[in-house]
C-alpha cells in the first residue's frame, strides 16, 4: 500500500517513524538533509555563505558570484544596497539548488585581530542588526531561500573556538551581542534559520545553553525558525535536542542517529527527549514546507539529493557588485585632492601600480567565505583597460615592490598543467583515490581540479564521507613549468601525511609532522618548504602523495574538519633581491603611483585569527621607502586592502589613502571607478581604526584576549569599539563613521514627532561642493551631560544629490533604543527619567555637533519578551 502523500507537519509528524525523525535531526552529508521518499519528504540543501552561493565545492565546483565582503557591504551604510545584496545571494543559492544560505554573520568585531572581522557587518550592534535586518529581508524576498543568522553567540575569535568559554555578563549580551540578533528575529521579515556557535558561553556550550536557545531566542523573542549547529559544533545527544538544537550539520551525523536512538532507549523517562524530537522534527518539515518540498512522489524526494549546480550571474547583478565594491571603499585622506584623477591628469602620462595587491587584487577573506568566482577583476588590469576606453593614452606599469605572504603562494595556472587538462585550462591537477593508507589496490576514484589547494573535506568520494573518516590515500599529479630560471621552492601544509616528488626525486617529505599550524581550519600541519633549481620553461613532473593521519580537536576528540587528509602545494619562483629600489625608481619615472598593500585571505580566515596588527612581510619597508625616498611623494595614492584594521606608520606622510576592504571579484572595477571619479566614495568606516594595538585593552590583558585556562572575559562590557575610545577618552586613528567624498555636504536636525514610544527627527542634507555624491546621515543619542555613553541611534543614506541639490531623511528611533539592560537573566529593560542630547555627527567622535533635547518625562520599564 502506498504511502500519503501529504505537506501537512502534524500528519507527517504521526506517520513517521522514530528512527525517521531521528534521521531528518542531522545531515545527510557536507551540504544536505536526508530525505525520507517513502512519505514524499524532500532534503534540504545548504550553501555557504557571506560572500556569494558556492555550491557544495568550496574551490573545484561551479564558478559563482563573488560579492564584496560583508564589512565591505557594511561600510557602505546602504540599507538599500543591502536588501539588493540579499536578493542577488537569493539569485545565487538557487542557481546551486539550495534553499538556506548560510549567512548572514552577525557577531561583533570585538578585536582588530579576529579572523573572521571580514565576514562581520562591524563593531556596532545597531548598524550590524540594521543592515543585517535589509540582508535577510532581501535573501527572503521571494520565499524561495531562507537566510541564517550565525553565529549565536559572542563568537568573536577563532582561537579555541571549539572550547572557548565567553564569559559575558547579562547586560553586555542583552545590549551588544545579542542585540543584532534581535533585531533580525524580531523584524518583520524573521530569518528562517539561526546557526549555534563552536564556543561555550558562560559556562555552556552554544549549542546546548538553554538559556540562550529556550529562554532568549524561543521565549523573549518567540524565533519560530530552524535552528542548526555549526559544522562540527555538536556538542551531545539528548542534551542538545532538549536545549533546542534541530539539527546537527554535517552528516553523517557525530553525535546523533544510531546514538540518539539508543539514548532514547537508555532514558529512564524518555517523554523529554522524545517531545524535544518531535519538536525538532517538525521544525524540519515545516521548513521543508517553506521550500516545497512536502508532499512529494518518492522519486521527486529522492532527485532532491540529485540536483545539479549552475553558474548564472545577470549583468543588473555583476553592475551591483561593482556598485557596492566602489561605494564601501572609505576615502580616508585626500589632502591634496589628488584624487579623483581626471583625464588632463592622465592624458600621456605614466601611472604605477606598485605592491602585491596591485596586480592580484584581494576578493575576500577565507574559510567558509571561500569562493571559486566567475572571474577576477585586477586593480591594475581594470584601471589601464578604463583608461583606454577613454582614449587618454596612458602608460600603465606594475612591479611588485614587496613580499605579503603568509605560505608560498598556490600555483599559477600558467605554471603547471595536468595531462589530462583540457583546451579550456581546467583540470590542472589529477587526484587518484585509494581505500588504503599506503595507495596500494586499485583506484577507488579519479577527480580532476583547478587549485593547488586540494581539499577533501567537501568532496572526497561518496563512501569515503563517513561522520568517522576510514583510512585512505591519495596520489596528485601534474607537471611544472617555471617561467623563470632559479632556486624555487616548493611548500606543502597537509591534514594528513604528504611527500612531494618532481620527476620522481623526493623533494619534500611532511611525514610525521606532530605540530599543527593555521592551515585547514587550523587542523593541517606547519608549511614545510624545500626549494629545487630548475630552468624557465621546462616542464617537469609534479607527484604529491598523501594518506590519512586521524587527526585530535582542542579536547582531544577526533573532528569533522581533521579526518580528510588534505593538502596545500605552494610554488614561488626565485624573487628579485631588490625590489623595493625598483618600485621606488618605477614610482620616480611616473606620473602618478598607485600603491596597493594590505592582506588576503592568508591572514584574515575562518580557523584563526591574526598575531599581529602590522602589514605583514617588506609592505611597511616599500611604504616608507616611496614616501622618503620618491622626489614628490604627494602624487603616491595608497590603498589599503583588509577586512579589518592594520598598523599604518607611515600614515602622517602620505596625503591621499583609500580603505578598500575586500570588493569580491569586481575588486578592481569598483576601484577603478572609484580613482577615475566614476563613482564618488560614499563609503564610511563600519568599525573604529586604532593607531597601534596597543592602544587597545586587550593588548596587556590576556584574559580579555585570547584568554586563559579556556576562558575569554569581556572586561570592557559594553565599551566596545568607538565606545571604548569615548569611555577612556582615546584617539583612534579612524572613527566609526568616519570617510570623505569628493564633495561636501551640510546637515541639519529637527525634532519633529514625539511618540510615546518613539521620537522622528527630520534631517536636511545639502550638497553645498561640486560634485554629484552621496551622504551617511549619523544620528547618535547620549544622556545630558554623559557625552562618553554616544551611541548610534538612526542612520540613513541619501540618493545622488548634485552640487546644490537638498533633501529631507526621516529618522525614527524608539525608546527601548536608548534602554539599558538591568538585572541578570532575570533582568528587564530600563529608561529612567532625565533628558537625552540627540546630534548629526560625521562620526562617533566627532564634536563640532548641534545638539537637540529629547525629555524622558518618566522612567520606563519594558520585559524581556516584550519590543
Amino acid at each position: 500500500m502506498a504511502s500519503p502523500r501529504t505537506d501537512d507537519v502534524e500528519q507527517l509528524l504521526q506517520l513517521l517513524t522514530l528512527e525517521e525523525k531521528v534521521s531528518l535531526l542531522a545531515g545527510a552529508d557536507t551540504w544536505q538533509t536526508n530525505e525520507i521518499s517513502r512519505l514524499g519528504i524532500g532534503s534540504l540543501k545548504t550553501t555557504d555563505g557571506p560572500s556569494g552561493a558556492r555550491g557544495q565545492l568550496a574551490v573545484d565546483g561551479p564558478t559563482a558570484a563573488f560579492l564584496p565582503g560583508p564589512i565591505s557591504q557594511a561600510a557602505t551604510w546602504s540599507k538599500q544596497q543591502l536588501r539588493s545584496v540579499g536578493r542577488l545571494l537569493c539569485e545565487e543559492a538557487r542557481t546551486k539548488a539550495a534553499q538556506i544560505l548560510l549567512a548572514p554573520t552577525i557577531c561583533l568585531s570585538r578585536n582588530p585581530l579576529g579572523g573572521r572581522n571580514f565576514e562581520s557587518f562591524g563593531e556596532d550592534p545597531f548598524l550590524t542588526g540594521s543592515l543585517a535586518t535589509e540582508y535577510v529581508a532581501g535573501v527572503q524576498e521571494t520565499g524561495q531561500v531562507m537566510a541564517t543568522v550565525k553565529h549565536f553567540v559572542a563568537n568573536e575569535q577563532e582561537w579555541q573556538r571549539f572550547t572557548i568559554d565567553a564569559k559575558v555578563s547579562e547586560k553586555a549580551l542583552r545590549e551588544m551581542y545579542l542585540k543584532p540578533f534581535e533585531m533580525v528575529v524580531r523584524s518583520n521579515t524573521t530569518p528562517g534559520c539561526l546557526m549555534t556557535s563552536y564556543n561555550v558561553i558562560n559556562g555552556a556550550h552554544a549549542d546546548m545553553n538553554h538559556h540562550l536557545l529556550q529562554e532568549v531566542l524561543r521565549g523573549d523573542w518567540g524565533f519560530k525558525g530552524l535552528v542548526m549547529s555549526d559544522w562540527g559544533g555538536t556538542n551531545s545527544t539528548a542534551e542538545s535536542v532538549i536545549a533546542g538544537l534541530d539539527l546537527e550539520m554535517p552528516g553523517p551525523p557525530s553525535k546523533r542517529g544510531e546514538l540518539l536512538l539508543e539514548a532514547v532507549k537508555k532514558t529512564e523517562n524518555p517523554d523529554e527527549l522524545l517531545k524535544a524530537i518531535d519538536s525538532s522534527a517538525g521544525q524540519i518539515l515545516s521548513m521543508c514546507k517553506r521550500m516545497g518540498l512536502l508532499g512529494l512522489s518518492e522519486e521527486e524526494a529522492l532527485q532532491t539529493r540529485k540536483q545539479l549546480e549552475q553558474s548564472s550571474t545577470t549583468q543588473e547583478g555583476i553592475k551591483l557588485m561593482r556598485t557596492v565594491a566602489a561605494q564601501g571603499a572609505v576615502l580616508l585622506k585626500n589632502d591634496n585632492s589628488t584624487l579623483p584623477l581626471k583625464p588632463a591628469d592622465l592624458s600621456g602620462k605614466q601611472v604605477a601600480f606598485i605592491g602585491p595587491n596591485a596586480l592580484l587584487g584581494t576578493p575576500g577573506g577565507g574559510g567558509s567565505a571561500t569562493m571559486n568566482p566567475q572571474y577576477l577583476s585586477q586593480p591594475m588590469t581594470s584601471f589601464k583597460a578604463a583608461v583606454e576606453a577613454q582614449g587618454l593614452h596612458t602608460r600603465v606599469v606594475y612591479t611588485q615592490g614587496a613580499y605579503s605572504k603568509k605560505w608560498l603562494p598556490l600555483f599559477k595556472k600558467d605554471q603547471w598543467k595536468s595531462q589530462s587538462s583540457g583546451e579550456d585550462g581546467k583540470n590542472l591537477v589529477r587526484v587518484d583515490f585509494y581505500t588504503t593508507r599506503d595507495l596500494s589496490g586499485p583506484i577507488l576514484e579519479t577527480q580532476h581540479r583547478n587549485s593547488s589547494w586540494v581539499d577533501f573535506i567537501d568532496s572526497a568520494p561518496l563512501p569515503l564521507q563517513k561522520a568517522h573518516v576510514p583510512p585512505y590515500s591519495f596520489r596528485v599529479t601534474s607537471t611544472v613549468r617555471p617561467q623563470t630560471t632559479g632556486n624555487h621552492r616548493f611548500g606543502v601544509a597537509s591534514v594528513g601525511e604528504a611527500r612531494l616528488f618532481i620527476d620522481g626525486e623526493l623533494v619534500l617529505d611532511n611525514c610525521n609532522w606532530t605540530e599543527t599550524s593555521e592551515a585547514f581550519y587550523s587542523f593541517g600541519s606547519r608549511e614545510k618548504i624545500s626549494s629545487k633549481h630548475m630552468n624557465a620553461g621546462q616542464t617537469y613532473d609534479l607527484v604529491v602523495e598523501g594518506w590519512t593521519k586521524p587527526g585530535l580537536s582542542e579536547d582531544g576528540s577526533l573532528h569533522f574538519f581533521s579526518g580528510h587528509p588534505s593538502v596545500r602545494i605552494g610554488f614561488e619562483e626565485e624573487l628579485p633581491k631588490d625590489m623595493i629600489d625598483t618600485a621606488v625608481k618605477t614610482a620616480d619615472e611616473s606620473d602618478y603611483s598607485v600603491v596597493i598593500l594590505g592582506i588576503d585571505d592568508e591572514w584574515e580566515s575562518e580557523g584563526y585569527d591574526r598575531q599581529f596588527m602590522d602589514l605583514p612581510g617588506t609592505q611597511n619597508e616599500l611604504a616608507e621607502a616611496l614616501l622618503t625616498r620618491c622626489k614628490h611623494p604627494e602624487r603616491l595614492i595608497f590603498i589599503n586592502q583588509s577586512g579589518s584594521p592594520v598598523e599604518l606608520p607611515w600614515e602622517d606622510k602620505c596625503s591621499t589613502l583609500v580603505q578598500a576592504w575586500y570588493g569580491g571579484q569586481e575588486a578592481g572595477n569598483g576601484l577603478s571607478d572609484l580613482l577615475l571619479g566614476v563613482t564618488n566614495p560614499s563609503g564610511r568606516m563600519p568599525i573604529s581604526w586604532p593607531r597601534k594595538y596597543a592602544d587597545l585593552p586587550y593588548a596587556a590583558d590576556k584574559e580579555m584576549w585570547p584568554g586563559v585556562d579556556g576562558k575569554v572575559i569581556y572586561k570592557e562590557e559594553c565599551h566596545l569599539g568607538y565606545r571604548y575610545y569615548l569611555h577612556n577618552n582615546v584617539q583612534p586613528h579612524f572613527w566609526f563613521g568616519y570617510g570623505l567624498s569628493y564633495t561636501q555636504f551640510e546637515s541639519s536636525v529637527q525634532l519633529e514627532v514625539k511618540n510615546p514610544d518613539s521620537w522622528s527627527f527630520n534631517a536636511t542634507v545639502k550638497n553645498v561642493g561640486s560634485a554629484d555624491g552621496e551622504e551617511t546621515v549619523q544620528l547618535y543619542a547620549w544622556p545630558s551631560g554623559k557625552d562618553t555613553e554616544r551611541r548610534l541611534v538612526a542612520f540613513d543614506k541619501t540618493p545622488v544629490l548634485k552640487p546644490g541639490e537638498e533633501i529631507s531623511l526621516r529618522l525614527n528611533v524608539r525608546k527601548r533604543e536608548l534602554a539599558s539592560w538591568e538585572g541578570d537573566v532575570d533582568g528587564q529593560w530600563v529608561l529612567p527619567e532625565g533628558v537625552w542630547q540627540f546630534a548629526v555627527a560625521k562620526h562617533a567622535g566627532d564634536t563640532d555637533v548641534k545638539t537637540i533635547e529629547a525629555p524622558v518625562q518618566s522612567a520606563r520599564t519594558w520585559k524581556a519578551s516584550e519590543w
